[in-house]
């Protein structure tokens, strides 16, 4: 399955305030736009809407299965990696957008969106920006820039990653550093000690999913040595635990929203499973991946 990752630089037009985790805002704030943007019909009630087949508002927020069940959405925006709670005009916000598997096709809707959401202003403060430049970037991190703000001009080649081909290389030891707030849940509850097998689980879950619905359509199982993934230990874990607020539209109130942050530092035969690893660094994990929790970065 490929994913693209982009690189959003946007450059302030006025002063504003963001709170500290600044993902659910922009999400929030991206799907008001998104329909407002494409929505044609005057009912505005995707439900039974006879063009949702065909759609993108319904596609990246609203996809359920044949029993009516929501399923992973195939994009993940992850917000800029900084407290800062005030900008200035002129001042630069990065965040990065993942697209997984069919939603790569929608990458000029989610630049024209961002650029209008610069327009309008997000947050309390209705802040203003540019959309300078969009660059995307390889596995290795390399970065090519796709997009030019000035010329507002697209260009239609460029890098994707497929998940697939994440090799191995001998790994007795990893660290993961969670960089946004992480909700794993297991046998009904949050998870503070992350055990391997419970991370590896979730990653697995969520990469089948996203490849079902959204790539090849495949359900292909892979092989896992469960008894060598339980036998990885935590070495040492540094967490805090996060909680903030966003306000839910579906709910018509504010919904608390919790995670942790930190390291954890596994030992073990880790080889093996370092793909997965990999892909769960792109994909994310747990709840909220949307709004850019449950990312990790991996630290050999």
């Amino acid at each position: 399955m490929e994913v693209g990752k982009f690189e959003f630089a946007l450059q302030t037009l006025n002063s504003f305030g963001l709170p500290d985790f600044k993902g659910s805002t922009f999400r929030g704030k991206f799907g008001h736009v998104l329909k407002r943007t494409i929505c044609v019909i005057s009912h505005h009630n995707c439900e039974i809407c006879e063009l949702r087949g065909k759609c993108a508002y319904p596609y990246l927020f609203e996809t359920n299965n044949q029993r009516g069940q929501n399923v992973p959405r195939p994009f993940v925006l992850e917000p800029p990696l900084t407290h800062k709670r005030f900008y200035l005009k002129e001042e630069w916000m990065y965040l990065n957008l993942v697209l997984i598997g069919q939603a790569i096709d929608y990458l000029p809707y989610f630049i024209h969106v961002f650029d209008r959401m610069g327009e309008e202003g997000i947050g309390r403060d209705r802040g203003r920006y540019r959309v300078a430049s969009v660059r995307a970037l390889d596995g290795q991190g390399n970065k090519q820039e796709i997009y030019d703000g000035e010329s507002r001009k697209l260009s239609g080649e460029f890098r994707r990653i497929d998940l697939d081909g994440f090799t191995g290389s001998l790994l007795p030891q990893a660290t993961l550093n969670f960089l946004t707030p992480t909700d794993i849940r297991a046998e009904g509850g949050r998870v503070d000690a992350l055990g391997f097998p419970v991370l590896l689980k979730n990653i697995l879950r969520r990469y089948h999913s996203l490849r079902y619905y959204h790539g090849d359509g495949r359900q292909e199982r892979f092989e896992i040595d469960w008894a060598a993934a339980g036998k990885i230990e935590i070495l040492h874990q540094d967490l805090t635990n996060n909680q903030f607020k966003r306000f839910s539209n579906r709910q018509k109130q504010p919904v608390l929203l919790a995670g942790f942050t930190g390291t954890i530092t596994y030992r073990g035969n880790l080889s093996p499973f370092l793909p997965w690893l990999k892909v769960g660094e792109l994909l994310h994990v747990g709840k909220g991946t949307v709004f850019g929790m449950g990312w990790y970065r991996v630290m050999g």
